[in-house]
């Protein structure tokens, strides 16, 4: 191995009270999610879920601007990569799809060699000859110039990398100190995630996407040590949500002449928010799989895939007409579907005749360890997105008011003009 310019070291404490509160949060969160029974349907709408939105968030930090839906399209395949802004779409899709791929195949090894590839796959095409910053050698390689971040809003310098000739050492400096964590097993992977991703953003060994790398390489780490059960998690939103505390989180190691409790409090707060957000929603919905009495009920796939989206969707209440969509079945499935989840205590029929509306049962109403006092708002902005993201599912205009009471969606409608305005989410969708 080069020797690096300097050696790599991690200047934290122990773990503040804080971070040790947050990391304790996210074991609990852990345990509530390796101890639900998941249904299949609902672990592959999580999980597609979540892969939509750690395009979207990873790329709108960078100041990609396209749609959530676009993402959903890219994560399926389904997305023509005709600009630049679609070609960092379907590019963090094939990233992502390396990291599985490679730990399907046992080979998930956090290196410096895996860092570049996660570099050139996520920046592939991206490259220009006529741009003066980043090329078409730069995918993938390590970079060859200065590494200076500007503020777009004040054109003041934010962060300055180390020359370009000590980048291959410190990299390898910082992995070798991975991997001697690694082996010895004294501190936590989260901890281990937060250091690499800052060291990354510290060190800024290419030209362009060092964010992406740095995301990238944190979901593979955190994947390597199976902390990430299902994958059904995506962290990015809590950085795109207020990238200037994202940044600032950042700049703070140095400020405080490396000092990282400050990011890495930051760091676990992100995770805590996720993992509990996954947790939540798998203690919620795994109570589909336990419906039915004493005996566990026995779901078509057809049951699955409906009871799954409705709920993710965050729909009190349905029409048979919802069902099938929500099932993909047609009329009479739906109907004998219907009427052996109502038989069994899943599903309480409301009205009568063509007007008859379907709804959760009062215990599928309450989370796990949850009570009304102290509880949090039914319609969160994620909750809202989530719920409009399956609603909109396959189409091309805005639906109107009555459109959504008629699918059983007024309090969705109701609860995305309260937070934000319909033409907030108009614009989040594209539509």
């Amino acid at each position: 191995m080069s020797t690096a310019s300097r050696p790599f070291s991690a200047n934290y404490r122990r773990y503040t009270p804080q971070a040790t509160d947050l990391l304790m949060r996210i074991s609990a969160a852990l345990g509530t999610i390796g101890g639900a029974r998941i249904l299949p349907a609902v672990a592959d709408q999580l999980r597609a879920s979540a892969k939509a939105g750690t395009v979207h968030y990873s790329n709108l930090i960078e100041g990609n601007q396209l749609p959530f839906v676009e993402a959903e399209r890219a994560a399926r395949g389904e997305l023509a990569p005709d600009t630049r802004a679609k070609i960092e779409l379907v590019n963090y899709v094939a990233a992502l799809d390396l990291i599985d791929e490679r730990l399907a195949d046992d080979a998930l090894d956090i290196t410096p060699a895996f860092l570049k590839e996660l570099h050139g796959t996520a920046m592939r095409g991206l490259g220009r000859a006529d741009d003066p910053h980043f090329k078409p050698h730069h995918e993938g390689s390590w970079r060859d110039g200065v590494a200076v971040v500007v503020d777009r809003m004040t054109n003041q310098i934010m962060h300055e990398g180390p020359p370009a000739d000590e980048v291959p050492g410190l990299i390898e400096a910082m992995f070798d100190w991975l991997q001697r964590k690694l082996a010895s097993g004294e501190e936590p992977p989260f901890v281990l995630a937060g250091v690499i991703h800052y060291g990354i953003t510290d060190i800024h060994p290419f030209a362009d996407g060092n964010g992406r790398a740095a995301r990238l390489i944190q979901t593979a780490l955190l994947m390597a040590r199976d902390v990430l059960p299902g994958r059904m998690f995506s962290f990015e939103r809590y950085y795109a949500e207020d990238r200037g505390a994202y940044y600032e989180a950042l700049r703070s190691v140095r400020r405080n002449t490396y000092n990282m409790e400050h990011w890495l409090e930051y760091f676990f707060r992100g995770l805590v928010e996720e993992y509990e957000r996954v947790a939540s929603t798998v203690a919620d919905l795994s109570s589909l799989a336990a419906a039915g009495g004493r005996e566990p009920l026995r779901l078509t796939a057809g049951q699955e895939r409906a009871l799954a989206a409705l709920r993710i969707a965050g729909l009190r209440e349905f029409t048979r007409r919802g069902y099938e969509e929500a099932a993909g079945v047609a009329r009479t499935a739906a109907t004998a579907e219907i009427a052996k989840l109502v038989q069994h205590g899943v599903l309480v029929p409301r009205g009568a005749g063509s007007a008859t509306r379907y709804a959760f049962a009062a215990s599928l109403d309450s989370r796990p360890g949850e009570s009304n006092r102290g509880r949090p708002p039914l319609w969160s902005d994620e909750r809202v997105e989530r719920g409009l993201r399956a609603f909109l599912a396959g189409r091309s205009t805005w639906p109107t008011p009555a459109e959504f009471k008629d699918a059983g969606a007024g309090a969705l409608y109701a609860a995305a003009s309260r937070r934000g305005t319909i033409s907030r989410w108009r614009r989040m969708f594209g539509l």
